[in-house]
C-alpha cells in the first residue's frame, strides 16, 4: 500500500519558517559537500544517496544544510521503516491426526488482513510439506499454498506460512505424514499485515572473499558504503534443493581481542523438484546500520557440501531529510565532520506532520571535496610501531610473507597453535628489532583436519574396542571431534583419553571427554559431536568403548577441528616481519591500538602467510647442551664425566701401606 501524504496548511508553514532562525556556519570542519538545487520556496524532501551516508558519521549527526549565504538551515531526518506488525494468538487451536496427515485448525478471532502464521513445535528435527487453507465459515475452504515446506534441521528452521494479506475467520494447515511419523505442534501465532511497507533501494555489494571452514562458508561482503540502514540480503544460487542457516556478523574489539558480533540470523532454502510446486526463501531480513564497509555472512553447511552462491544482493531503506526552503536557489549539504554533534532544531516538534506532508523530492548533486576543509591529523596514517624487544627466551622465529601494503591478516597454522601458549600471550611481531602492534582475533571459526582412526584393540580386554587417532602435532588445541558409524543398532559410551608419560618411565591415562551415543532403526542416523575438555598434551588420542556382550561397532571420524586464530596488523609490502612464539614465561603485550582498532577491523585485508621456522643462534654452550639433550652425544658425554669423576676420586683416596 502506498504511503498517504497530505499538504500542510499555509499558516503552519509560515509559523514553521519563523523559528527557523538562520545562523552562520563555519564549513572548514566538514570534509565533503553536495549541491541541492531548490526550484521553489517551501517544504522540500532531499533523498540521501549511499555515498552521503558513508561520508557522514553513523546516524548522520554531522549533516548540515546551508544556503548560498552560508546560513544554516534546520532540517528533520527521515528514515523509512517498516510499520510494526501486530502478532496475536488465535482464539482456538486444535490438532487432528489421521493415518497419513496432521491437521491443525485455528480460529483467528480477527477481521484484519493476515500476513503469516507461525507454527510452534518442540520437536528438534523434522521436515514436512504443508497445505494452507482459509475459510470464513469452516465449511468452504480456499487454498492459499500447497507443498509449503515446514522444517527444523541442523539449526535451520522454517515454521512461518504465508497468508498473503487475506482475511479469514479460520485457517487450516494439513501436514503430510506419509513418509515420516507425526510431529507434535503445540500452538501458533498470527501476524497481521502492515498498512505500509517502504520501497527498498539496492546497495552495491560484492563478495570480496570466500573462505571454507569446517562445516561453514564465510563470505566477506564489501559494501558500497557504511551507515546505510540495511533491510534485507538476497542470495543468488543455482542449487535446486537445499536449506541453510545463515548468520550475519561484523568484526568488533572486545577486551583487547578482536572477534565478531552477530547482527542477524535466519534460514534460506529452495525446493525445486519435478512434480512438486517450487518453493524458495532466498532472502534474510535485516535491521541494522553497519559502521563498516563489510559484513561477514556465515553459511552453516553442517555435513552438506558448500552452497554455490554466485552473488548476494543488499537492500537498504531510503533515508532523506525534510527542510523548509525560504527561497529558491542553491543550497549546500555538508558531511564528514567526526567532531560534530547532532543538531537540535525546533522542527522536531512538528516531526509527525512533516513526515506526512507532501513535498517535492530532490536528489543532491555528486559528493565533492570541500575546498575549505582543514583536515585534522589522521591517526590511521601514523606508523604502527612498538617498543624494542629482547628476543632471549623465544624458542621459535618464523618469517611472515607479505604481498601488499596495508592491513594484514595472519592466520596461525598448526605449528604455531601447538607451540604457542594456550592464551597466545607469547605472540610477538618483530620488524627491525621493534615490535609491530597487532590485534588478536579469535572468531568462532574452525579448520578441519583429515585424520583416520586406526584399530588398536587390547588383547587383554576382549570386550573393549579401542581406536588410535594420530595428530599432526602434540599440544594442538582441538575444538571438537565428529564420529560416524554404519552400525544400525547400538548404545555405547565413548571414552577419549591419552597416555601421559611419567618421570618413572610408565604412563597414566588422562581423560579428555566422555560421550553416550545410541542409534535405533527407523530414525535418521545422527553423527556424534564431542567437545574436548582440554588441549591434548601428546600427538596420540585413544577412543575406547565397552561392547559388553554385543558385537563391536564400526567407528570412523568425519571431522577433527581446531580454532582459527589471527593477527591483524598494518605493514608495508617490503617490511621484513618475523613472528616469535614459544616463551612460556611471557606476559601478554599491551599496545595502544584503541584509536585505530575500528579502522583495522573494518579495513580490507591482505592475507599474510607464515614461512618455515628459522634456526635461532643461541650461542655455542646453549646450543651444545640443547644438542646433547636425549641423544647419543648426551649419553657418551655422561659416561665420560662419570669415568673422569671416578678417576679423580681414586687419586684422592689414601693409598694402602706398603708390605714389609
Amino acid at each position: 500500500m502506498k504511503r498517504l501524504l497530505r499538504p500542510l496548511p499555509s499558516a503552519f508553514l509560515l509559523g514553521l519558517a519563523l523559528p527557523a532562525a538562520a545562523f552562520a556556519l563555519d564549513p572548514t570542519g566538514w570534509k565533503n559537500r553536495q549541491t541541492v538545487n531548490v526550484a521553489a520556496p517551501g517544504l522540500v524532501r532531499v533523498t540521501l544517496p549511499a555515498d552521503t551516508l558513508d561520508a557522514a558519521q553513523l546516524r548522520a549527526p554531522d549533516l548540515r544544510l546551508v544556503d548560498a549565504n552560508g546560513q544554516e538551515q534546520p532540517y528533520l531526518p527521515e528514515a523509512a521503516i517498516d510499520q510494526p506488525r501486530e502478532t496475536r494468538r488465535p482464539l482456538s487451536f486444535s490438532v487432528d491426526l489421521t493415518d497419513t496427515a496432521t491437521q491443525l485448525t485455528l480460529a483467528t478471532g480477527t477481521t484484519q488482513p493476515l500476513d503469516s502464521l507461525e507454527l510452534e513445535s518442540p520437536h528438534p528435527h523434522f521436515l514436512k510439506a504443508a497445505r494452507v487453507e482459509i475459510s470464513s465459515d469452516r465449511t468452504n475452504w480456499t487454498a492459499v499454498g500447497t507443498g509449503v515446506p515446514v522444517f527444523r534441521q541442523w539449526g535451520a528452521e522454517h515454521l512461518r506460512l504465508p497468508l498473503e494479506g487475506r482475511t479469514a475467520a479460520y485457517v487450516r494447515v494439513t501436514l503430510d505424514d506419509f513418509r515420516a511419523p507425526p510431529v507434535p505442534f503445540t500452538g501458533a501465532a498470527l501476524q497481521l499485515a502492515a498498512d505500509y511497507t517502504p520501497t527498498l533501494t539496492p546497495l552495491e555489494a560484492r563478495i570480496a572473499r570466500r573462505e571454507e571452514f569446517a562445516g561453514e562458508t564465510v563470505l566477506t561482503l564489501a559494501l558500497e558504503g557504511r551507515h546505510a540502514p540495511l533491510a534485507r540480503l538476497e542470495f543468488e544460487t543455482s542449487e535446486p534443493l537445499f536449506t541453510r542457516r545463515v548468520t550475519v556478523a561484523t568484526r568488533v574489539l572486545h577486551d583487547g581481542t578482536a572477534g565478531e558480533r552477530t547482527l542477524a540470523t535466519g534460514t534460506i532454502y529452495r525446493l525445486e523438484l519435478e512434480g512438486l510446486p517450487a518453493r524458495a526463501q532466498l532472502g534474510l531480513p535485516l535491521d541494522l546500520a553497519p559502521d563498516t564497509r563489510e559484513l561477514l555472512v556465515h553459511i552453516h553447511n553442517a555435513d552438506s557440501p558448500p552452497l554455490a552462491v554466485s552473488s548476494v544482493r543488499v537492500l537498504r531503506r531510503p533515508v532523506s531529510l525534510v527542510f523548509h526552503a525560504p527561497a529558491a536557489g542553491r543550497y549546500t549539504l555538508l558531511s564528514g565532520n567526526p567532531q560534530a554533534n547532532a543538531p537540535r532544531y525546533d522542527l522536531a516538534v512538528f516531526a509527525r506532520d512533516l513526515r506526512r506532508a507532501n513535498a517535492p523530492v530532490i536528489n543532491p548533486g555528486p559528493l565533492q571535496p570541500n575546498p575549505g576543509y582543514r583536515a585534522p591529523e589522521a591517526l590511521a596514517d601514523v606508523p604502527l610501531t612498538g617498543a624494542a624487544l629482547e628476543t632471549d627466551g623465544w624458542r621459535v622465529r618464523r618469517p611472515v610473507q607479505l604481498t601488499a601494503r596495508g592491513v594484514q591478516e595472519l592466520e596461525l597454522d598448526i605449528g604455531a597453535l601447538a607451540q604457542a601458549r594456550p592464551d597466545f600471550a607469547d605472540l610477538r611481531l618483530l620488524r627491525a628489532g621493534l615490535q609491530v602492534p597487532f590485534l588478536l582475533e579469535q572468531p568462532d571459526l574452525s579448520r578441519s583436519l583429515a585424520l583416520t582412526l586406526v584399530p588398536d584393540n587390547d588383547p587383554k580386554r576382549p570386550t573393549f574396542s579401542r581406536w588410535q587417532l594420530k595428530l599432526p602435532r602434540a599440544h594442538l588445541p582441538l575444538r571438537r571431534l565428529v564420529f560416524t558409524s554404519s552400525t544400525p543398532l547400538f548404545q555405547r559410551s565413548l571414552r577419549i583419553y591419552e597416555k601421559i608419560p611419567t618421570d618413572r618411565g610408565d604412563f597414566y591415562d588422562s581423560a579428555l571427554a566422555n560421550a553416550l551415543w545410541s542409534r535405533a532403526p527407523g530414525l535418521t542416523p545422527q553423527p556424534l559431536t564431542v567437545m574436548l575438555a582440554d588441549t591434548p598434551r601428546t600427538d596420540t588420542l585413544l577412543i575406547e568403548t565397552d561392547n559388553g556382550d554385543n558385537p563391536a561397532i564400526a567407528l570412523a571420524v568425519s571431522q577433527v577441528t581446531y580454532p582459527v586464530v589471527r593477527l591483524v596488523f598494518k605493514a608495508e609490502a617490503t617490511d621484513e616481519i618475523t613472528l616469535l612464539y614459544g616463551k612460556p614465561a611471557a606476559s601478554a603485550p599491551r599496545y595502544d591500538l584503541s584509536l585505530v582498532a575500528g579502522q583495522l577491523l573494518s579495513s580490507e585485508r591482505n592475507v599474510a602467510t607464515l614461512r618455515a621456522e628459522e634456526a635461532k643462534d643461541e650461542g655455542f654452550a646453549r646450543g651444545a647442551l640443547r644438542g646433547l639433550r636425549g641423544g647419543p652425544l648426551f649419553w657418551g658425554a655422561l659416561i665420560l664425566v662419570v669415568v673422569v669423576l671416578l678417576a679423580i676420586v681414586a687419586r684422592l683416596l689414601p693409598k694402602p701401606p706398603t708390605a714389609a
